[in-house]
C-alpha cells in the first residue's frame, strides 16, 4: 500500500502522521480499498474527509469521517498488512474520533462485516439499525452500499 509520502499536518504519535487525502490521490485509495475488499463507490460523498496515515516515507493506512450533524460515520479504515498488530489501526480510529469530537460530534457510528471484535475493543457497541439517527441511515454506506449483514456500531464521544 505504500504510496507517495504525505505532507504532515497532524502528528498523532512519535512516528505516525495524518493528512487529508488530496483529490488526486483518491484513485490510489480506491485501489487499496478494493484490494482489501472494502467499498470505494462513494469516496467523493459530501461531508466525507479521508485521511492518509504516514510513517516514515510512505502511507501505511487510511481512514475517514463522514459528518452527519452531531453524528459521524467512521469510514474506510485500512492498515497496510506489514503495519498490522502494532496499534496503527487503533491509533487511526482514535485520531478520527478525536477529530470528530473536536468538531462537535457526539456519537460515532460505523458499519463492519468482519471487524466487530476490533471495534468493540475500542469501545464501540453493536446496535440495531433502526435506532440510528436518520442522518446516518441516509448515508450511501448505510442506505445500500454496505450489505444488510454489516453490523452497525456506535460509540459516544466526549468533548
Amino acid at each position: 500500500m505504500r504510496g507517495p509520502a504525505t505532507t504532515t499536518t497532524n502528528g498523532i504519535g512519535d512516528d505516525l502522521d495524518a493528512a487529508p487525502v488530496a483529490r488526486g490521490e483518491l484513485a490510489t485509495l480506491g485501489r487499496a480499498l478494493r484490494a482489501a475488499g472494502l467499498l470505494d463507490d462513494d469516496l467523493d460523498a459530501e461531508g466525507l474527509t479521508l485521511y492518509a496515515f504516514a510513517q516514515g516515507d510512505g502511507v501505511i493506512g487510511y481512514g475517514g469521517l463522514e459528518l452527519c450533524g452531531e453524528s459521524a460515520l467512521v469510514r474506510s479504515i485500512l492498515v497496510d498488512a506489514g503495519a498490522r498488530r502494532h496499534g496503527v489501526g487503533r491509533r487511526i480510529v482514535e485520531h478520527l474520533l478525536m477529530t470528530a469530537a473536536r468538531g462537535g460530534v457526539r456519537r460515532a457510528f460505523l458499519l463492519t462485516t468482519d471487524a466487530r471484535a476490533f471495534f468493540e475493543r475500542l469501545g464501540f457497541t453493536a446496535i440495531d439499525r433502526k435506532s440510528a439517527p436518520s442522518e446516518i441511515l441516509a448515508t450511501r454506506q448505510a442506505a445500500g452500499l454496505c450489505p444488510a449483514s454489516a453490523v452497525l456500531m456506535v460509540k459516544a464521544l466526549t468533548q
